[in-house]
């Protein structure tokens, strides 16, 4: 089925209590994805990945390569997987990356953590994804604990709903975590096309309707709360449309731009930064809302 002819969800605005909250609007930044092995200690439902989940790396000499080549287009770098914490040369691609300035996110499941505690993480940005607080084959409560700070994402499924909140009060008690990310599955590789549903998923109306219930309930110690706009929220002050910042390579060589990309099943031979616009009306299914708390 044609995305075109698909039915897509009306924006809704999202609202919050402007005495509590302020929304803050950063121009995102070039950044390459790479997914540097396709090894991973999970199987989780629904994981966008699935289709590629197996041996395959990208060795440290690529890795060089790649960031050699795309450095001076880029400002920031995110490491994922498969699970990036099982790739036997992260802490010599972490520190080429800093030996190059380049700013690193690890995109991790959070069970490896302790891997990392002799490296050198500055620079390095942790952002954990889970799939519930103590349920689930990623909830957070199975996370390692950390002294460097983290960014939890929420991915939201038909059976994490009600865990959204507790799983808020763990990452602000046991992670100090000053940043919460909420966002929700989309089997983009199972069903070709972002906006179909799978009975894992929930659809852009149902994942609104969760998000403004948080925002309105939520009275916790996180500062900034990063919401992703899943094609559907908006707020009264978003105006800006953003062309696609992000580059992804997979550990086959294979290259796309937006990873929705997997869906429409679209490659690329050179990978191109800020031109692109994913959808026809400007929009970018990427794109996020972010609330500071007003202190």
């Amino acid at each position: 089925m044609e995305e075109e002819n698909i039915k897509k969800p009306e924006k809704r605005v999202l609202t919050y209590d402007k005495n509590l909250w302020k929304e803050v609007f950063s121009t995102p930044v070039n950044t390459l994805q790479l997914f540097i092995t396709n090894k991973c200690n999970l199987k989780c439902r629904g994981c966008f990945y699935s289709h590629k989940i197996g041996s395959d790396e990208i060795s440290l000499e690529k890795y060089k390569d790649l960031v050699e080549e795309y450095k001076d287009q880029i400002q920031k770098i995110i490491l994922l997987g498969g699970e990036p914490t099982l790739h036997p040369d992260l802490e010599e691609m972490l520190n080429f990356n800093q030996k190059n300035e380049i700013k690193t996110t690890i995109y991790t499941n959070g069970l490896k953590l302790s891997r990392l505690n002799n490296f050198d993480l500055t620079n390095v940005q942790l952002r954990i994804g889970v799939y519930g607080s103590t349920s689930s084959e990623k909830p957070i409560s199975k996370i390692e604990k950390t002294k460097q700070e983290v960014t939890i994402v929420y991915m939201l499924r038909k059976d994490n709903l009600s865990e959204l909140i507790e799983t808020a009060k763990i990452a602000e008690n046991d992670f100090n975590c000053k940043g919460f990310y909420i966002s929700s599955i989309k089997d983009i590789a199972k069903t070709n096309n972002f906006w179909i549903d799978t009975p894992e998923t929930i659809s852009p109306e149902e994942y609104f309707e969760v998000v403004q219930k948080f925002v309105d309930n939520y009275r916790g110690k996180i500062l900034v709360l990063h919401i992703s706009n899943r094609g559907i929220i908006k707020t009264e002050d978003s105006n800006k449309t953003y062309s696609c910042r992000f580059g992804n390579i997979f550990p086959d060589g294979e290259k796309i731009i937006c990873p929705f990309d997997i869906s429409r099943k679209i490659t690329t031979d050179n990978l191109i930064f800020n031109k692109r616009y994913c959808n026809k009306d400007n929009s970018c299914l990427l794109q996020k809302t972010v609330l500071k708390r007003r202190l």
